[in-house]
This record gives structure tokens, C-alpha cells and sequence, in this order.
């Protein structure tokens, strides 16, 4: 009989583990379902707000726990796109299209998206135009997506028409009012860039981006104290903001308050002293107090990193006069003109001869050329590859680019190959 009760017993064991991995299953299926769902509402949350890196933080999480949603890397997708991180977008996007069956329409929508942002929009505006002939609940994000894209290849004309077209759909979208108060400072309307700004803060205090861009150009138009009052908030909001901090500490440069200026830039990590931004305030307040070897120092440096820092440059040029160094001064003298000429150049390309730019190689391949010099790739490389898509010989084009793809090294060889290929190919008088 005991041996019968043990036997038995030695059955129930594995019956037992059996029905507890049952149990632990459907729990963490409980979980995994109520975790993803919880994420899931705190992304909505976060998009109405149009906050969309916190969106793609929780649509982040949501994935942890269903791994194998199309649906979720959809949203994911959108909302890194639209937070501007285009990599993550096409990480997101490629895995929704490997476990959708098929492609559908609102993936393959996302997918133009993201090109159109990206510097592609002529290639897939025909994809998009229905999207706006036919107005439905996809045409704000269609429109949301041009913006960006107009605005980043300086097509600025476009930029305000779709502007004005969403702010008629949806009066008070906060991301529209914001894109078209950067819309403004682009176009240097200080004023009109401001009224929005103050707007969208009105409707979401805690938009942190948009009073850093208000800040910003509260202090171009020389509005310090109001300037700085900005950067305070943001520093309430989020102490650990690197901009508010720089932008803080610039701003009693400013005002020649040297000692708030170093005491504010002794608050950041020891690893950010050497960013241009931070190594130009650390310089002025070198001149500012005299040490004007040190500021050159710092100042040069901020120039090194970024070469069209006309403030930069002003300032070395003070340092090395009041050194007596007027060689030294004469060279950052002839800097600072380039980099006010072709800022005046860009505004005039974008603004006066727009129109123009379309059909006219040699204006994009120039348009390429000040965008390099000022510093600004990205658009620089965009601009001097729609030269040649007019002229696919343009011989100045291949030039810059071969020089821009060289500077990359090694990973840029195919690029430099090709150009290079192409001058030694071109026709005579290209």
C-alpha cells in the first residue's frame, strides 16, 4: 500500500509542475497583454501632445512585450519620424514590413513619409498628391511631413503653402504653429517666430524644445533679460537641459555678468566643455576678463569645430587686436565677411531667385557650395545632387561632392569613386 501512495504521488509531481507552468503562462500572458496596453495608452497620450520622443519611448516598452506587432512597429515608426530620428523610423518601419502580409496602405504611406522628410519629397510627391487632392484624416500628417521636408531643403515658398493649408484644417495644432514660427525665423521674421512660440507655450507650458527655440531668439534680437528668463524655466523644467545651461550662461555673457556665466558652465558634466557652443562662451568670458590668449584659444577651437560661427570669429578677431596681433586679426576679418556674405547669399538664393532654383543647375550647385561653406552638410549635399539631377554632367556639382565624399574617408569611397568617375567621364564644356 505505501508503495502504491508513492508511486502515485511521484505521478503527481510532473502533473503538478505541468499545471504551474499553465498557470505561469497565463499570467505572464495577463501581463504581457496589460503591459503592452498600458504603453500603448501612455503613447496616445504622449502623440496628442505631439510629444513624440516620450510616444517612442512607450511604444519602445509596448514591444517589449509584444515583439511580434506590426501594428505597434507602425506606430513606432511614425512617431520616430516624426521626433525626427529617421533611423529608428526605418528600423521600425523594415520590421512591420517583415511581419505584415503584404504592405499595406497605411506602411507603404509611412514609408513616403519618411523619404519626403529625409530630402526625397520630389521623388515621392506623386505618391503623396492624392493624399492632399482628396482631404480625408491623413492629410494633416501628409501635410505635417511636408513641412518638414520643405523647410529642411530652404524651399520656403512650398513650406508656407502647406503651413497655411494644415493651420485651416487644425487652427490649433501645436506642432503647425510651432514649424511655422521656425518657419519664421528662417525667414528672419523675428517677431511673427516669437507670437507663435509664446502660442504653442501657452497651450503646452512643458514643451521644452519650443521655448528653447524661443530663447534662442529672443537673444538674436538682443532681448537678454527675456532671453534668460526663458532658459530659467527650462532649467526648472528639466535641470539637466545642456541647452538651457549653455544658453543661460550666454546670455550673462551678454550682460558681462562673467562670474554667473562660469558659475552656470561649472554645472555641466566635465565631457561638455568641449563642445563649440560651450568652448565659445568659456571664451568670452576669457575676454571678458582680460585673458584674451586663453579666449583665442577657446574661440579658435569653436571655429575649428564649427567654421561658420560669425560671433566666433568677431570675437577672435577683438582678442587678436587687443594682443596687437594684426595679421592674426586680419585672417579671422576676412572669415567673418565670407560667412556674412554667404548667409546674404543663402537668404537671397531661398528668397529672391526661388524660383529659379528648379530649373537652374549652376544656382543649386552654388546654393550646394554656400550651404558647405556655412557649414550646413546635410542641405549642401541635397542641393548639389538636384544640380545634377538637371544636369547629370555638371561639372562643379561632381567637384564638390567628390571633395565632401573624400573628407569622409574610407566609408564614403564608393560615393568619391563615382564622382570621380564622372568627371573623368564627363563631356567637353561640362
Amino acid at each position: 500500500m505505501h508503495k502504491l501512495l508513492t508511486a502515485k504521488t511521484i505521478l503527481k509531481v510532473p502533473i503538478a509542475f505541468f499545471l504551474l507552468g499553465l498557470t505561469g503562462l497565463g499570467l505572464w500572458q495577463v501581463a504581457a497583454h496589460f503591459g503592452a496596453e498600458y504603453h500603448l495608452r501612455q503613447a496616445r497620450q504622449a502623440s496628442t501632445k505631439q510629444r513624440y520622443s516620450r510616444a517612442l519611448e512607450e511604444l519602445t516598452a509596448a514591444l517589449r512585450f509584444r515583439p511580434g506587432s506590426a501594428e505597434i512597429h507602425l506606430l513606432a515608426g511614425r512617431a520616430a519620424r516624426r521626433a525626427g530620428n529617421h533611423s529608428a523610423a526605418e528600423e521600425h518601419l523594415q520590421s512591420c514590413r517583415g511581419l505584415q502580409k503584404g504592405v499595406s496602405e497605411e506602411l507603404q504611406l509611412e514609408e513616403y513619409l519618411l523619404r519626403a522628410q529625409k530630402g526625397e519629397v520630389e521623388a515621392v510627391y506623386r505618391y503623396l498628391a492624392p493624399y492632399l487632392f482628396a482631404e480625408g484624416p491623413q492629410t494633416p500628417l501628409v501635410l505635417e511631413a511636408l513641412c518638414h521636408a520643405y523647410l529642411f531643403i530652404y524651399r520656403f515658398d512650398l513650406a508656407e503653402r502647406c503651413l497655411h493649408r494644415w493651420l485651416q484644417l487644425e487652427p490649433e495644432n501645436v506642432e503647425a504653429i510651432n514649424l511655422r514660427g521656425i518657419y519664421y525665423t528662417l525667414k528672419l521674421s523675428d517677431d511673427l517666430a516669437i507670437a507663435d512660440f509664446r502660442r504653442v507655450l501657452e497651450i503646452y507650458p512643458e514643451r521644452i524644445a519650443s521655448r528653447v527655440i524661443l530663447a534662442q531668439t529672443l537673444k538674436q534680437r538682443y532681448r537678454h533679460t527675456e532671453a534668460a528668463k526663458e532658459y530659467e524655466i527650462v532649467l526648472q523644467q528639466d535641470p539637466s537641459s545642456f541647452a538651457g545651461r549653455v544658453g543661460l550662461a550666454s546670455c550673462y555673457v551678454d550682460d558681462n555678468q562673467w562670474q554667473a556665466a562660469r558659475a552656470c558652465l561649472e554645472q555641466l558634466p566635465r565631457d561638455k566643455w568641449d563642445n563649440p557652443d560651450v568652448l565659445y562662451v568659456r571664451g568670452r568670458i576669457a575676454e571678458g576678463e582680460g585673458r584674451f590668449g586663453e579666449a583665442v584659444s577657446h574661440l579658435q577651437a569653436a571655429l575649428a569645430a564649427n567654421p561658420s560661427d560669425s560671433s566666433a570669429c568677431y570675437h577672435s578677431v577683438r582678442c587678436f587686436q587687443r594682443q596687437g596681433d594684426e595679421s592674426s586679426a586680419s585672417k579671422y576679418q576676412d572669415q567673418f565677411d565670407q560667412i556674412e556674405k554667404d548667409q546674404k547669399r543663402l537668404v537671397a538664393l531661398t528668397n529672391e531667385v526661388k524660383d529659379a532654383l528648379p530649373s537652374n543647375p549652376a544656382l543649386c550647385c552654388e546654393l550646394g557650395e554656400v550651404c558647405f561653406r556655412l557649414g550646413i552638410k546635410d542641405r549642401g549635399v541635397y542641393w548639389l545632387n538636384a544640380s545634377l539631377r538637371l544636369d547629370p554632367h555638371y561639372g562643379p556639382a561632381h567637384e564638390q561632392l567628390l571633395h565632401f565624399y573624400e573628407g569622409l574617408g574610407p566609408k564614403a569611397e564608393k560615393e568619391a569613386s563615382f564622382h570621380r568617375q564622372q568627371l573623368a567621364s564627363r563631356p567637353t564644356g561640362h
